[in-house]
């Protein structure tokens, strides 16, 4: 399993490069979804650079220009295949995207390498906690099947199958296989917790509608 105590590793220049290398390399074809999967990972180690600076800089001067790069960023990588992977995430070499579009991982994620993540996928930490967002953390050699969706501060383990459509919100050992499972469907009623639709509280906080 992942170690949740293991602190953000803020990756040199060559580490990034070599990375790339092995993205291009396990994510090569002549296809538009290899050719997308290509530009799209390019874009993201290119943010991944500027972003180790800023960190290793302790964002002297560097903070704005993060910021302008993930602006630009984010406009390039949603026209090209509406995915959202920024530079602050963690992502090992060798990712492979067989299908990049509809792709989402927060930026507090950490991924392993030789990683396999199909379309629509979203690697999250969880809104409704108040607390600073936990980081996802997934190990090495992990298959994330179409529609899959990864919640919160969790671990998931090296060398981990995780089928199409799963929610996980629970940590993963080792050597396992997720799959779903039969929908479960329970009563569910508004608290007195719950804001007002339209109220300053539910602006300020988008879940307190399901509090």
């Amino acid at each position: 399993m992942n170690d949740n105590s293991r602190p953000w590793r803020a990756p040199g220049f060559r580490t990034i490069w070599s990375n790339l290398q092995w993205d291009l390399r396990v994510n090569r074809g002549a296809s538009w979804d290899c050719i997308r999967a290509q530009l799209l990972l390019t874009e993201y180690r290119l943010e991944q650079l500027v972003y180790s600076w800023y960190r290793r800089t302790d964002g002297r001067g560097g903070l704005l220009l993060w910021f302008l790069v993930r602006g630009c960023g984010s406009i390039f990588q949603s026209a090209l295949c509406q995915s959202t992977i920024p530079g602050s995430a963690h992502i090992g070499r060798g990712v492979r995207l067989p299908h990049p579009q509809n792709i989402v991982i927060a930026g507090t994620a950490d991924i392993g390498e030789f990683c396999t993540i199909y379309h629509q996928v979203s690697i999250a930490w969880n809104g409704f906690k108040k607390a600073v967002p936990g980081r996802p953390r997934i190990g090495d050699r992990v298959l994330l099947g179409t529609g899959v969706i990864l919640i919160g501060d969790i671990s998931i383990g090296t060398d981990v199958l995780v089928g199409a459509g799963a929610v996980v919100a629970t940590s993963i050992p080792d050597h396992s296989r997720v799959t779903c499972g039969r929908i479960e469907i329970s009563p569910r009623h508004p608290t007195r917790a719950a804001a007002v639709p339209g109220s300053e509280r539910q602006l300020r906080d988008p879940y307190s509608l399901w509090r």
